[in-house]
């Protein structure tokens, strides 16, 4: 019995490890691959310039101070670093005008954390696809 025991023992974990070889794989190859992100997936901001009145109010609740209200074009507009920010989206709740909003832009790898603060030009030509 003991016998039968410690064959069954190799015979288990060698069967399982041929098993998972021979399985596809769970990872993907990124950035070749990559997942769709789903519906109500939180990713870069985009700034509507046209309707923004500059009132401060994402600023003012951004629990993580990431948005600065700046001067840009002659009226106060956010400026957002995204290496802060925590994409939890109430300034986009606050927003009395709706000018701020979330996109499905998921790619946010940079080499120098400078180009993490995204000013009024760089939000309001954001890809809006959210």
């Amino acid at each position: 019995m003991s016998l039968f025991k410690s064959i069954s023992g190799l015979v288990k974990p060698a069967t399982r490890i041929i098993r998972i070889l021979f399985k596809k794989p769970m990872t993907l190859k990124f950035p070749q691959e990559s997942l769709e992100p789903v519906k109500d997936y939180r990713g870069k901001h985009f700034l509507d310039f046209g309707k923004c009145v500059g009132c401060g109010m994402c600023s003012r609740i951004c629990p993580n101070e990431a948005i600065e209200m700046v001067e840009f074009n002659g009226k106060k507009s956010p400026q957002i670093h995204l290496g802060k920010c925590c994409f939890c989206a109430l300034c986009v709740e606050k927003c009395p005008t709706k000018a701020l909003t979330m996109t499905h832009e998921a790619m946010i790898s940079l080499y120098d954390k400078s180009l993490a603060v995204y000013g009024p030009d760089k939000l309001s030509q954001s890809v809006q696809n959210g």
